[in-house]
Order: C-alpha cells, then structure tokens, then sequence
C-alpha cells in the first residue's frame, strides 16, 4: 500500500494531466456533435483526424515523463509537433475548452527553460488568435475566451516556474548535504586515524622511554646489590622488558591499522542522489591510509557526480574500483548526451591536478552511450616519491 502511494505521489502530476486530458477530449467531441451550427462537418473522418490530434497531445505527455531523458534527440520535433496540433484543435474550435492543453503544455514546456521570449508567446497565443478570429474571420465570443485563457497561462507559468525553482533549490540543497555527509564521514575517518598515531607515537615516545630508563637503572643496581638482590632485580628486569616488549607489539599494532573506510563515505556520497541513479562497485581488497590518496579519489568522484548532474542529462552514473597490480582503478561512466566534443571545464581540470600531485593518471572521453572517466592511482603512497 505505501509502495503504491509513492508511486501515485511521484506520477501525480501525470496522472492529473491525463485526467485533464481526457475530459478536455469527451467534452470538445460531444459539444461538436451538440453544436449548431458545427465548427466542421461532424463526419468519421473529421471524428479521427480530431482523435488523432488529440492522441498525439497524449503521447507528449507520456514522452515528457516516461522518455524524454532517453529520446532527447526528438525533443525539438515533438515539442513543435504538439504545439501545432493545439494551435490547429484551438482554431477549429473557436479556442474553446481545447485552450487548456495550451496550459498543460506551457507548464511542461517550462520544464525545459526555453527562452522567455517563446514563453511569452505561448502566454499570449489565445488572445492573439482570438483578434485573428473575431476580426478576421466574424467568429463570435472569442475575444473574451482568448483574454480569460491569456490570463490562466500567465497564471500557470509563474505557478510552475516557482515549482521549478523550489524543486531546483531542494536538489541542490539534498546535493549539498549528500556532500556534506561523505566530506563528514571522511573527516572523522581521517581524523580517528590521525589520533590513533598520536596515542602510538606518545606511548612509544613516554612510556617506551621510561621502561628504557628503567631497565638501564635496574641493570646498574644489579652490580651494586647484595647477595640476594640481585635474583630479584633480574626479575624486575624480566618484567621490565616483557612490559617493554608489549609497548612495542601495542604501538606496531596501533600504526599498522590505519587503514580509511573510504567506502562509508563514498557510500554516502553516492546514495539517494536526486535525478541520478549511482551505482558504486567498491574492492574490498582496496585498504586507504593515506589521507591525500583518500581525499583525491573521494573528490574525483564528487566532481563526477557534479559533472553528470550538470552537464550530461544523465539519470545513470556508475562508479567502479578496483585493485590491479597494487593500483587503484577508477572507473566513471554515465548515459548522458552523446556529444563527441571533450570541453574540460574547471571541475575535470582539477580532477586532473588532483592526481597528478598523487602520480596518479586520468582519462576523458565521450563513448557510444555516454561519458567515461578512467584513472589510475597508486595503492599506497611513497612520501619520497611525491613531488
């Protein structure tokens, strides 16, 4: 029952516009056989060239929820196509109730932030050929149905474009929290590791030396003691170094693991993204403990994610790493547009200097169905060999 709810709340909208459609097309084909005189013949071949006109208003819906990130190369053609279709339903009947799937449209349109001055035209579309009617062709009560239908689109545009901006500022705001979740995650991270090597260098530099001193102290006292003395100072000095040597297991331990959970964070940073579909495939055998190794792959995938939701009209990402041969594979790729033109703006520049400072290498490029990213990044850092 939840399931379908959300389902019924993320097709609202589609399903109040075919609603609104179908009434907008029982009503306009009844009232055409009531009329006298008709607008056109009320025959069987006016009857489905009318439905056909009216069948193709629905399939622009059906486009814009269901396929219009995959079918953008038809966007232009379908776009002009049903607004023509409107436009001539408009003006076979006298503007009439068919004005209404102006307003769908215009609010769809929106959608695709078209220039205003197209907007405008649209907004203004019922009056103006509510003049050509009147005064061009002796059409009556026309004037004050395009005037009302002028101000219905006026009203619905600035409705959805507010809808838009709302929607638009809650993607970005979830986008920035979703970041700030993952930097969160990976700071904290980083940081436990930091304090962990604290704790074990200050074990190692306190304590281990004042076992040291201990042991030293204990090994003079021996050449100075009584008979007896010295059975028990060999045996502080046992326990002495036994203590000692535990120390050392415990700071060796403590350095030894200090491995990043890079995939928490980039667990979050690749979940719930809206509009985008990212599927992370992360190598278990992948261990990070070096906070600029970490860092660098966490940013090139942030900035990837960026880059699709910006720039691609992608609404798949995946995110592939793997270990080969004591390297990092980074693998990105989306379903975005097709363009064969490689820009890199200033996120895939910086993507670039990132790796470079890790002698790391990355590799752009357009595909058949999308856009790819692939780098290498070594698995551990060597400080003397970075520059």
């Amino acid at each position: 029952m939840n399931k379908f709810l959300r389902l019924f709340v993320q097709r609202s909208d589609f399903l109040l516009s075919t609603v609104t459609w179908l009434f907008v097309f029982i009503y306009t084909l009844h009232a055409w056989s009531l009329s006298t005189p008709p607008p056109l013949d009320y025959t069987p071949m006016h009857v489905v060239l009318i439905s056909c006109l009216f069948t193709s208003f629905f399939a622009f819906l059906i486009y814009f929820e269901f396929f219009r990130r995959h079918f953008k190369v038809y966007q232009t053609v379908i776009l002009n196509v049903t607004v023509t279709n409107v436009l001539l339903l408009m003006w076979l009947f006298n503007i009439g109730f068919v004005a209404i799937l102006l307003i769908i449209f215009l609010v769809k349109f929106s959608d695709y932030e078209p220039r205003k001055s197209i907007l405008y035209l649209l907004i203004c579309l019922p009056f103006c050929m509510a003049l050509v009617l009147h005064y061009g062709f002796n059409r009556e009560f026309v004037l004050l149905n395009g005037l009302a239908f002028t101000l219905y689109n006026s009203f619905a545009y600035r409705f959805a474009t507010r809808l838009i901006s709302e929607r638009k500022a809650k993607e970005q705001a979830a986008h920035l929290l979703r970041e700030l979740k993952a930097t969160q995650s990976l700071l904290n991270d980083t940081a436990t590791r930091d304090e962990r090597i604290r704790i074990a260098r200050d074990l190692h530099d306190t304590l281990g030396h004042h076992l040291t001193g201990l042991s030293i102290h204990l090994e003079v006292a021996s050449h100075c003691a009584s008979v007896q003395a010295p059975k028990h100072i060999a045996k502080a000095q046992q326990i002495t170094r036994l203590l000692l040597s535990d120390v050392r297991d415990s700071v060796s331990s403590m350095r030894e693991n200090q491995t990043i959970d890079l995939y928490a964070s980039l667990h979050s940073l690749c979940s719930d993204v809206a509009g985008l579909n990212v599927m992370l495939e992360y190598d278990p055998a992948i261990k990070i403990s070096d906070a600029l190794l970490a860092q660098t792959l966490f940013h090139a995938i942030q900035e990837a994610i960026t880059n699709s939701i910006k720039h691609s009209d992608a609404d798949e990402l995946n995110v592939t790493l793997r270990l080969e041969n004591q390297t990092v594979q980074l693998h990105i790729k989306d379903n975005g547009n097709k363009s064969t033109e490689l820009n890199l703006g200033n996120g895939l520049k910086g993507m670039q200097e990132r790796l470079a400072l890790v002698k790391g290498a990355i590799e752009f490029k357009h595909c058949d169905n999308g856009f790819a990213i692939n780098a290498t990044l070594p698995h551990k850092l060597n400080p003397h060999t970075l520059a």
